[in-house]
C-alpha cells in the first residue's frame, strides 16, 4: 500500500457516498467535496450527474483555483441561471449529494456557519449558509466534512443555526416529502452516521491507527461506540494515481486542511505553478 495524507483517505470516504444514478451538486470551489466528486466520477460512479458553478452535466474537472470554473463550462451539457438550478434541484427535491463544511455542527446534525457569539455583537461573523440549509435538509444524504475533528467545531449544541437537517429518519422523511438517507459525517478520525432521530450519531469507522475512545473525548456531543469498530477503507492505489496526476496535481485540497496563516504562502504557491503552467502552454 502507498503512503497516503489522511485528506487522501476522506476524499476516497465521501467519493463513496456518490451514486451512479443521482443527482450531485457541487456548490461553491470547496477542494475537498470537488476532488471526491471527481474521483467518483472517474471510477465507481461514470453516470454520476454533476452541477457545478451554474454548468450542468459536467464532464470530470481538474482542480484549480484559477481554471476549475472555465474547465466546469466547457465540458457541460449546458449552463442554468442560479434561480432555475434552485428550482430545479434544491426545491424539487432532486438533490443527491452535496458535502458541505461549517464552523460548528452538533449532534443533532445542525450546522453554524453564521456567527460565533451573540448574534447582535458576535465575537466572529462568518460567511454564511447561502443554499446549504436547503441542501442539508432536502438532499437524499447530508454529508459534512471536517478537517480537524476537535470538541470546539463538533458541539453539543451551535450556537446559531444555519440550517438542519430536520426529519432523519428515513420513514419520518418520507411522510414530510422528503428523500430518504443518513447524516455521514467524514473528519481526520473517523466516520459518523445518524439515520434515527432521537437516536445518537454511531462511529461508523475509524482511521487507520486511530482509537474509537480518542472521537469520543474530541466530540462535543454523544456517540453510540458500537462493540466492535471497524477500521475506514484505505485509498487504493488506483485512486492516488487518480487524485495525485489527474484531479488534483496542485495540492489545493490540502488548502481545507490549513490555518488561516498558512493559507496565504499555500495559496501563492499554487497559483504561481498554475501561472508557470499555463505560461508554458503558451510558449
Amino acid at each position: 500500500m502507498t503512503a497516503y495524507d489522511v485528506h487522501e483517505l476522506m476524499v476516497t470516504r465521501v467519493a463513496a457516498e456518490v451514486d451512479e444514478d443521482g443527482v450531485t451538486v457541487m456548490g461553491s470551489f470547496t477542494p475537498l467535496a470537488y476532488a471526491s466528486y471527481m474521483l467518483a466520477k472517474l471510477t465507481h460512479a461514470p453516470n454520476a450527474y454533476l452541477v457545478g458553478f451554474d454548468a450542468v452535466g459536467m464532464a470530470p474537472i481538474q482542480l484549480s483555483f484559477t481554471g476549475a470554473e472555465a474547465a466546469a463550462y466547457k465540458g457541460a451539457v449546458c449552463r442554468w441561471g442560479m434561480l432555475t438550478e434552485i428550482n430545479s434541484i434544491h426545491l424539487s427535491n432532486h438533490g443527491g449529494v452535496e458535502a458541505v463544511s461549517s464552523a460548528q455542527f452538533d449532534g443533532d446534525g445542525a450546522i453554524n456557519l453564521s456567527t460565533i457569539g451573540p448574534f447582535d455583537k458576535p465575537k466572529v461573523r462568518l460567511p454564511g449558509g447561502a443554499g446549504a440549509a436547503e441542501v442539508i435538509k432536502m438532499y437524499r444524504k447530508m454529508i459534512a466534512y471536517f478537517g480537524n475533528h476537535n470538541s470546539r467545531t463538533l458541539v453539543d449544541k451551535v450556537e446559531f443555526v444555519t440550517g438542519t437537517r430536520w426529519k432523519v429518519g428515513a420513514e419520518a422523511r418520507r411522510k414530510a416529502g422528503l428523500q430518504p438517507g443518513p447524516i455521514i459525517v467524514v473528519t481526520n478520525l473517523a466516520v459518523l452516521v445518524k439515520d434515527e432521530d432521537g437516536e445518537p450519531f454511531r462511529i461508523e469507522s475509524v482511521h487507520p491507527g486511530v482509537d474509537p475512545q480518542m472521537v469520543v473525548e474530541n466530540t462535543g456531543f454523544a456517540l453510540d461506540v458500537p462493540s466492535e469498530v471497524p477500521t475506514t477503507a484505505e485509498p487504493t492505489e488506483q485512486q492516488l494515481e487518480l487524485l495525485r496526476n489527474r484531479i488534483d496535481p496542485f495540492g489545493t485540497v490540502k488548502f481545507d486542511f490549513l490555518s488561516g496563516k498558512e493559507r496565504l504562502p499555500y495559496l501563492k504557491g499554487i497559483l504561481d505553478a498554475e501561472w508557470k503552467r499555463a505560461e508554458a502552454r503558451v510558449r
